[in-house]
Order: structure tokens, then C-alpha cells, then sequence
């Protein structure tokens, strides 16, 4: 018989477990669509093991993605983006504009969080 690492389907009860988290968390994972969830029979439920894994994925290599701001930057391309968009805010009232940016942020005047 397969161990419970091993098997292609887990329980609620299970995949909580294998993820150190309650089965209230899986619950909600299943409800908010972030977990897959199969029903068997009326009230049965399993989980395949490929989505339990889904939900294990490294954070330093998404942070370090993130940072890199530079990382396809092209400074022709970013030259002919600035060129398009030379002039295209002439004749804009400024304050309005900054009035506008934080009314739409929520924002006081002085760019903090209302």
C-alpha cells in the first residue's frame, strides 16, 4: 500500500497535514479556488497530489524576480518610449492632476494613506 506522500489523491485532513496548515486553511484554499479539489460520491472530497504541491513554491527566487527592475531593459526601446511620450502632458494643470492621483489613492496631500 502507498504511503501518504505516495498516493495521487490526499484527504482534507491529509493535505493539511503535508502542508502544515489546518484544514480550515484548506478549506478556505478550496473555496477561493487556489486549491483544486475533486468531490467523489455526495461528500467525499480529494485533493490531487500535483495541486497540493502547487501551493510549495519558493519565495526568494519570486522576491529576487521582483527587485530586478533592469532585467530586459533596453535602452533604445526605452529611449523611443520617452520620445512618444514627449509633450503629452503639456497644458495639463499640475495641481489638478496631482489632486486627481491622490483623490484616486486615497491619499492626503502629502502622499500617506488617508
Amino acid at each position: 500500500m502507498a504511503t501518504v506522500q505516495e498516493r495521487e489523491f490526499y484527504t482534507v485532513t491529509e493535505a493539511a497535514r503535508l502542508l502544515d496548515v489546518s484544514r480550515t486553511t484548506i478549506w478556505r484554499w478550496i473555496n477561493d479556488g487556489r486549491l483544486g479539489a475533486y468531490r467523489v460520491g455526495g461528500r467525499t472530497i480529494r485533493i490531487r497530489r500535483q495541486d497540493v504541491q502547487k501551493m510549495l513554491r519558493p519565495t526568494r527566487d519570486d522576491i529576487e524576480e521582483k527587485r530586478d527592475i533592469w532585467a530586459n531593459y533596453d535602452p533604445k526601446r526605452a529611449l523611443e518610449a520617452l520620445r512618444a511620450c514627449r509633450g503629452m502632458l503639456q497644458g495639463v494643470d499640475r495641481e489638478q492632476l496631482l489632486k486627481d492621483i491622490h483623490d484616486a489613492r486615497g491619499q492626503d496631500s502629502t502622499g500617506r494613506p488617508a
